[in-house]
């Protein structure tokens, strides 16, 4: 019984360290959160993160749709804007880079509008990347 626990802590401990993964190892982007979004067009949704001083952040978002307006906005838990992105037809991909002031938890809006009268679902995937500053 005494291995099968250290067998098992040795396991939690790998899966512990996984949760942040290298994105570009060369210049030390490395991954926060990745999901991917069922989104309804014309529909906002937003999730809270929390952001470090001293690292700089890019949210991705990537619809793979090239007939669609994509925004991504950020704003502090006070609910003032402190950085905004849109673009029509984003060619599948938008990002917006975010230097963070201050540590604390923010949240970043997004949403999408279809530009053709097609389906009004649509999967998107969200990603938040951070490196140190330099």
């Amino acid at each position: 019984m005494r291995y099968f626990s250290i067998v098992l802590l040795c396991v939690l401990g790998t899966v512990a360290q996984a949760q942040i993964k290298e994105y570009n190892p060369s210049i030390g982007w490395n991954y926060v959160k990745s999901q991917e979004v069922e989104m309804t067009e014309g529909v906002w949704y937003n999730t809270d993160f929390a952001a470090e001083q001293g690292f700089d952040y890019i949210f991705i978002m990537n619809h793979k749709l090239d007939s669609v307006s994509a925004t991504l906005k950020i704003f502090n838990l006070q609910d003032e804007p402190l950085k905004d992105k849109h673009r029509d037809t984003s060619n599948e991909l938008i990002d917006l880079p975010f230097d963070v002031e201050e540590s604390g938890v923010y949240r970043v809006f997004f949403g999408i509008d279809d530009k053709k009268l097609g389906a009004k679902n649509y999967k998107v995937q969200l990603m938040l990347v951070r490196r140190k500053k330099v």
